[in-house]
C-alpha cells in the first residue's frame, strides 16, 4: 500500500459517524468486497464476471490500489469503492501541473441499502483517502443514470469525452477538485 497520511486501518468516516470506512487489509474483507461487487455489477447489472475483476484486483492487499469497505453500525457491509492514482496525462487534469489524479471506480451499494445515503458516504470516504494520498483531483466513469447523483456531490460531466460504453453500460466521465 502507498505511503500516505492515513494507515489502511484508519477509519475514513467522520469521527462522529456510526459507520466505518476502511481500506481493505484482510482476505476476509477482500472477499466481502468481491461479494458485494458481484451482487451489484454481475448479478444485478449483467456485467460479465470476467470483466468485473480486472488486473487492478489481482493483488488487492499488496498493490497501490485501495479497495474501500463501508460498514454500518451493526458491522454489515453496505458499500465499496476502488481508488487508483492514475497519470493525469491519460485522463486529463483540471489544474495545470497536476501529475496524478484519483480514479474512483467500482462504486457499489448493496441493493437493499440504496436510498439510505450510503453512496454519499462511500464517496466521502474514498475522497478522504485520495486526499490522504496527496491527490487533489478526482475522476470517475459514472453510469449515465447515476450522473445526477455525482453532480450533487460536486462532480461535473467531462463534455469533451461524451458518453461511452463500458462493459455494455453507457457511461460519462465526471471530475471534480478535492
Amino acid at each position: 500500500m502507498p505511503e500516505d497520511d492515513t494507515s489502511a486501518e484508519a477509519d475514513l468516516a467522520p469521527a462522529d459517524a456510526d459507520w466505518t470506512a476502511t481500506v481493505v487489509a484482510t482476505e476476509t474483507d477482500w472477499d466481502t468486497v468481491v461479494d458485494l461487487r458481484m451482487a451489484v455489477f454481475v448479478d444485478e447489472q449483467g456485467v460479465p464476471e470476467h470483466l468485473e475483476l480486472d488486473e487492478h484486483d489481482a493483488e488487492p492487499l499488496e498493490s497501490d490500489v485501495d479497495h474501500l469497505l463501508v460498514r454500518d453500525a451493526a458491522g454489515d457491509a453496505v458499500a465499496v469503492a476502488r481508488l487508483r492514482a492514475v497519470d493525469a496525462h491519460e485522463y486529463g487534469a483540471l489544474a495545470e501541473g497536476t501529475e496524478r489524479v484519483a480514479k474512483i471506480e467500482r462504486i457499489a451499494v448493496a441493493g437493499d441499502r440504496r436510498g439510505e445515503g450510503w453512496g454519499a458516504r462511500v464517496m466521502s470516504a474514498v475522497e478522504n483517502r485520495a486526499r490522504a494520498r496527496g491527490l487533489t483531483e478526482a475522476m470517475l466513469h459514472a453510469q449515465t443514470q447515476t450522473a445526477g447523483f455525482y453532480e450533487g456531490l460536486g462532480y461535473a460531466v467531462d463534455e469533451a469525452v461524451g458518453t461511452f460504453d463500458e462493459d455494455g453500460i453507457e457511461h460519462v466521465r465526471m471530475r471534480r477538485q478535492l
